[in-house]
């Protein structure tokens, strides 16, 4: 992949990480919230409209402050924190992960792991 290629495919993620970003605003647990969501961001739009109404050439900056953006978020967005320690199936408070019996399916394909259970008697 060559480097134009990979500076495409990165302004690409970073764009489409923005414009799911963008759903998020819209989403607030109660009403009073999204309206007054929507309140705010009519106000920056307008805020928005009004400057470049006043200043026309600030027009040419919305692409690069938008590919400077994406550009950042592609970069910025860390891969995910290493898993723990997943248990084998199902454990309940008193299970140890130790197997007792493992049942394999007829056809083979699919086996039920039986752990080990302790009984807890608590009164």
């Amino acid at each position: 992949m060559s480097r134009a290629s990979g500076a495409g495919h990165r302004l690409a993620a970073g764009t489409g990480r923005l414009l799911y970003g963008i759903g998020d605003l819209f989403d607030a647990p109660t009403l009073r919230g999204l309206l007054g969501r929507i309140v705010a961001i009519t106000a920056g739009l307008l805020f928005a409209g009004g400057l470049l109404a006043r200043v026309p050439g600030l027009v040419y900056a919305i692409p690069v402050v938008w590919a400077a953006a994406a550009w950042r978020v592609s970069d910025s967005s860390a891969t995910p924190p290493p898993e723990g320690v997943t248990p084998s199936g199902d454990v309940y408070a008193g299970e140890r992960v130790e197997v007792a019996r493992v049942v394999h399916s007829p056809e083979g394909v699919m086996c039920t792991l039986h752990p080990v259970r302790e009984e807890v008697t608590e009164r």
